[in-house]
């Protein structure tokens, strides 16, 4: 893994590393907004910048963000992976190579929901230095979405974009991986398992693992979720991550009972390899007439057919 670095990052011993895995995503937009909070804070070094770009050569926009970052006289850095290390990898690579106490990993394709975030994870570190802090995820800055997107944002406002007094009803349960901290030595200590490749879960599965061992705390620090997932395509990612959830099950038999699908999974298992049912869920799932809700619950019940076929008990 190669590393370009900010003229300030060689000598810098920062508080706090954020770091952002991306593939194709332009990172520009998020760091644009980080690099001037770092700016403002009353030590501009007291936090890093660290992108790894995730195996595509081709992706651009890295010198001029280390422009900027020297032009502050911040500390940013690109890292470079040579192959797709894909979600979980891509984490566990930045944690890594992170030279703060404590880690903030967020996915790039946000944008924080106000200025100031980065003095706000440096508030939540010195409060709870030994929790895992969970700062939330809102679409609050992203337009809204297109008529064939819909299925994905009605799912987010009930599930995702919920305020800290919510999340911290069930800490684990509302974990997301796009926008949460703790020390970089814990981490360290338990990555997010390889074996979770592609999309889904993975989050999940490293929160259940965590729990035991430090508190999971929410708080209101969001960043909004920039990307509209096409309703196609949405549920295509969900067919391809019952190889994640069948890990998920294995490793975690009771606290995959306690899901929402459960009971459904369970009834719906002697038909699991029904295709033409599938299929009769499907068109009405992707019909932009029918209502969003409507829609998403026809696509959480052909979910829970295909995910039938990996459970047991």
């Amino acid at each position: 893994m190669t590393m370009q670095e900010s003229a300030a990052r060689p000598g810098a011993r920062p508080a706090l590393s954020i770091l952002v895995p991306t593939f194709d995503r332009d990172i520009r937009p998020l760091a644009v907004e980080l690099l001037a909070d770092m700016a403002n804070l009353p030590d501009p070094l007291a936090a890093e910048l660290l992108v790894l770009v995730d195996g595509n050569p081709a992706l651009a926009g890295q010198d001029e963000v280390l422009a900027m970052a020297d032009a502050r006289g911040l500390s940013a850095a690109f890292a470079m992976a040579p192959r797709n290390l894909g979600r979980s990898g891509a984490r566990n690579a930045l944690a890594g190579a992170a030279r703060g106490e404590h880690v903030l990993f967020l996915d790039a394709d946000g944008l924080p929901d106000a200025p100031g975030f980065v003095a706000r994870a440096l508030d939540a570190a010195r409060e709870a230095p030994d929790a895992v802090t969970c700062g939330g995820r809102t679409g609050l800055r992203c337009p809204p979405a297109p008529a064939d997107a819909r299925l994905f944002e009605a799912h987010s406002r009930m599930r995702e974009w919920l305020p800290a007094a919510a999340r911290n009803l069930d800490p684990a349960g509302n974990f997301l991986s796009a926008n949460f901290q703790l020390r970089r030595a814990l981490f360290l200590c338990a990555p997010f398992d390889a074996r979770f490749t592609g999309w889904g879960w993975e989050d999940t599965d490293w929160a259940l693992r965590i729990a035991p061992h430090a508190p999971l705390r929410h708080v209101d620090n969001a960043v909004s979720h920039m990307e509209h997932h096409r309703d196609a395509d949405w549920l295509r990612r969900l067919d391809q991550s019952v190889g994640n959830y069948a890990l998920l099950a294995a490793a975690h038999p009771a606290a995959v009972r306690r899901h929402r699908l459960w009971p459904l999974m369970r009834a719906l298992r002697p038909v699991s390899g029904w295709g033409w049912l599938k299929a009769a869920l499907l068109r009405p799932a992707l019909c932009p007439r029918l209502p969003a809700e409507l829609r998403l619950k026809l696509a959480k019940l052909r979910q829970a057919m295909v995910y039938a076929a990996v459970i047991r008990g």
